[in-house]
């Protein structure tokens, strides 16, 4: 499953009819792309995932994910060996996010014992699949900003104006060393762990932003609306090197430019026209 902000509804059916299986799923929100029949998924997105190999905490969860839609191709989830495998299997995958427990895993080897009996012997998974992790490209790095990253342009009005721009990327805990690889990619930045399961790169320095990551992502086409949030960014990024943000017309400008950007701007406390009374009004009365 694939999901993603609803603003990419027409990249996910772009996304659908090139992949040619499976079916998509809409709500306010988001929206999802599904592919549940194991023929399709291994035809369709095993070759994908060769060419495109993922990396660290995904790589391990889709090496542990295809040894077990293999064996159901094969039906050897038919019997209880196979079947306790799979279930054993699965609890290893996507360790940061899941909300599976050893005690609903548990749950379910008790309900097998109540119907079949004393459970046969099954192969348990100890470690991690073996990891060979390949240098990373700038193909890569524009999939990984496609569904992982964010360009934006963050907005202050007290006790001063403020203007930042951020450029970040946001993946599990499982696959810091991905952002780490990032880091030292593009030369700059800092690596974090989030109060959830997560881990954060980040760069909000515009000198940075303009000098290290701009002429490496000049040469990308992103599919998603990365492409308008980073555009903006660039241009934000321009202007306040170049005149700042402490002049009205400057201040103006960067806001008709990067305010309503993002989700249309739903995500921000004010409407930009809220936001421009309020700051313009504070101007005037000191």
């Amino acid at each position: 499953m694939l999901s993603q902000h609803i603003c990419e509804l027409e990249m996910f059916k772009s996304l659908h009819a090139h992949l040619g299986v499976g079916y998509i799923t809409t709500n306010k929100d988001n929206v999802s792309l599904y592919i549940t029949s194991l023929s399709d998924i291994s035809k369709v997105l095993y070759p994908i995932f060769e060419k495109q190999p993922l990396r660290y905490g995904k790589l391990q969860s889709y090496l542990l994910f295809k040894r077990a839609v293999d064996m159901m191709l094969n039906k050897e989830h038919l019997k209880l060996e196979g079947l306790l495998e799979i279930l054993h299997t699965s609890f290893f995958m996507n360790r940061d996010t899941s909300t599976r427990t050893e005690e609903s895993k548990q749950k379910l080897i008790d309900f097998l014992k109540e119907k079949h009996g004393e459970l046969p012997k099954y192969k348990e998974i100890t470690k991690s699949p073996g990891l060979s992790v390949i240098p990373m490209s700038l193909d890569f790095i524009t999939g990984l900003i496609d569904g992982d990253g964010s360009f934006n342009v963050s907005f202050q009005h007290k006790p001063y104006r403020r203007v930042k721009v951020n450029f970040t990327v946001v993946q599990e805990t499982s696959c810091e060393e991905v952002l780490n690889e990032l880091k030292i990619y593009f030369g700059c930045g800092s690596v974090y762990n989030l109060l959830s399961a997560a881990s954060r790169y980040q760069v909000e320095n515009v000198d940075l932003i303009l000098n290290n990551i701009a002429p490496i992502l000049k040469v990308v086409k992103f599919n998603t609306v990365k492409s308008t949030h980073y555009e903006s960014a660039i241009k934000v990024a321009n202007i306040i090197n170049t005149e700042g943000y402490k002049s009205d017309d400057s201040l103006l400008k960067i806001i008709e430019l990067a305010y309503d950007v993002n989700k249309g701007g739903k995500s921000r406390k004010l409407t930009k026209q809220e936001f421009m009374e309020v700051v313009f009004r504070n101007k005037a009365s000191t």
